[in-house]
């Protein structure tokens, strides 16, 4: 039976969530407010907003699930993570809030002077993004409502997404901005408190240490090593796990979702402020999840209740639960979690292993601020990208020209209709969702993005090969390696290299985002690049 502790505080949550939509309703009458809340938004509101919607339910749910899986090594993962987040404040925060374009795509078309074809080659990708964070954003809600809440999985996503549907069809940006920034304060909260909580369980971070160590002496080796062996060296070195942080620490600077919150502050300024206050609350969600993730198999198989009962093993015979994986297959079959891979509800178990209902309460808040923020803010990229840039600015539509706020409305429908369908048979685990949508994001854009704003001899020729040739190598080689390697994480050339059955780590073909640095730079040496205005407009004048 649910506690109503915990359904009083989703109550409470969704009562905010739909307040906010209602209170900036009149936001739509102003297409400016609509698409950038007006240019209005303070560095702290920013900041939190910019930290929900970039820590998708891959962070809450995906970082402490990979933890509970490899252990000790997946806290760089979220450390590195939260550290490189300044970066974006030098990379694009101020130059891109100084040069103040409305869609993501504006940049690009103004920088490398094309209007109409710029526009629609970006928008593949950014379309592929859309669709794989409203999934697992959807996703996400769903586990949360369905595992605390005991809602049934689709009916869960199904009020998730009209929950986002609601205030964003009803505010625009406006309401996105203020909904997400109360959701970026609520998911370090919770996060914090059940960490403190975790860490009050054990008596502090040594005894919980050794309570970790007695229990999964594992946890504190490099994933795949026996004890007294060593790890491959590619995963194990600073080349590796350097080369990975990059690549998250660049994304944040670049990825769309992220840099269209850069259009929204109020300056410059407040644009390089907004990064430092998504540290803080980003950074403090962080530290929450390492511990819960830390301690996850431990609590699960001490205290949560179904350790000890029976379960249908797959052979069809009953066997005893006493595993934190005997736990969460359970909880996936009893509940019918479809696709979902049962790791990713391991920090729900190990919170409800506590036995508190306020902490399980919280936890359910703040997992669904997390979840319906990311989904939000990319609904939010990709109707800009569809009702104002493909159907008014290419394509010339009438109607969408004349009626801006409705034609962006129709756009958020149809993308969280086709994201609702979807998530109800996801195809992988939250943060390997995630990361296939980043990973390809980043190489195929994010490099053009950052060379354009610093180096003037960054070409549209460079820009039109980079994403011709990325998008489609990161797709293919991520789906290459997880279905005929075992595991989108293993280096694509892995067999071809190092011989048969030879399997080598390079988190999400993450290697992609380097060549298409590369990549980019010797096009544009050997292509004409944009005329001196161009450039000093779009990159002197900005820096």
């Amino acid at each position: 039976m649910v506690s109503p502790v915990v359904i009083f505080i989703t109550i409470l949550y969704f009562a905010v969530i739909f307040a906010i939509g209602y209170i900036t309703r009149k936001a739509a009458a102003n297409p400016m407010d609509y698409y950038v809340a007006g240019r209005k938004i303070g560095s702290v509101v920013n900041g939190a907003a910019l930290a929900a919607t970039f820590l998708s339910p891959a962070s809450f749910l995906g970082l402490p699930a990979f933890i509970f899986l490899l252990g000790y090594p997946m806290w760089w993962a979220l450390i590195g993570i939260v550290c490189g987040m300044p970066l974006a404040s030098l990379l694009t925060a101020a130059p891109l809030r100084k040069y103040a374009p409305v869609s993501f795509t504006d940049y690009y078309c103004d920088r490398y002077e094309d209007q109409k074809w710029m526009r629609v080659l970006l928008g593949f990708p950014v379309l592929f993004g859309t669709w794989c964070y409203i999934v697992l954003s959807l996703v996400g809600t769903a586990l949360f409502m369905m595992a605390i809440l005991r809602v049934p999985y689709t009916t869960a996503v199904f009020i998730g997404a009209i929950a986002v549907l609601f205030y964003v069809y009803l505010g625009g940006m406006v309401a996105t901005t203020w909904s997400t920034a109360f959701q970026g304060m609520l998911m370090a909260l919770a996060a914090v408190v059940c960490g403190i909580a975790v860490l009050v369980h054990y008596g502090g971070f040594g005894a919980m240490s050794d309570a970790i160590y007695a229990h999964t002496p594992r946890f504190w080796l490099m994933p795949y090593v026996e004890p007294g062996a060593s790890s491959h060296p590619l995963f194990a070195s600073w080349l590796g796990v350097v080369g990975f942080f990059f690549v998250w620490h660049f994304g944040f600077a670049t990825m769309p979702y992220s840099v269209v919150r850069f259009f929204t502050a109020m300056d410059v300024h407040s644009a390089r402020k907004s990064v430092v206050w998504t540290v803080v609350f980003g950074g403090s969600m962080y530290w929450g999840l390492i511990i819960i993730g830390t301690a996850a198999r431990h609590l699960i198989e001490t205290l949560h209740p179904l350790i000890g009962q029976t379960m249908r093993l797959p052979d069809g015979t009953e066997g005893v639960i006493a595993t934190a994986m005997h736990v969460l297959t359970r909880v996936r079959d009893d509940y019918g979690i479809g696709g979902i891979v049962v790791t990713d509800f391991s920090m729900i178990a190990a919170i409800e292993g506590l036995g508190n209902p306020w902490l399980l309460g919280l936890l359910a808040a703040g997992g669904l601020a997390i979840a319906m923020s990311t989904a939000a803010g990319w609904v939010m990229v990709g109707n800009v990208l569809l009702g104002r840039d493909w159907m008014g600015k290419v394509f010339g539509n009438k109607w969408a020209l004349e009626n801006p706020v409705q034609a962006l409305r129709v756009m958020a429908i149809i993308l969280l209709a086709i994201g609702t369908y979807f998530s109800l048979t996801p195809v992988a685990l939250l943060l390997d969702f995630a990361g296939f949508a980043f990973t390809a994001l980043v190489a195929s854009m994010g490099v053009p993005l950052v060379f354009g704003l610093w180096w003037p001899r960054a070409t549209r020729a460079a820009t039109y090969a980079t994403v011709i040739t990325m998008f489609p190598l990161v797709l293919y080689t991520w789906v290459y390696a997880r279905n005929v390697l075992g595991s989108p994480h293993w280096f694509f050339f892995s067999e071809i290299f190092f011989g048969e059955g030879a399997r080598v780590s390079t988190p999400h073909q993450f290697y992609w985002v380097f060549v298409a640095a590369v990549f980019f730079i010797v096009v544009s040496l050997f292509t004409k690049p944009a005329s001196p205005e161009a450039i000093k407009s779009y990159c002197d004048d900005l820096h």
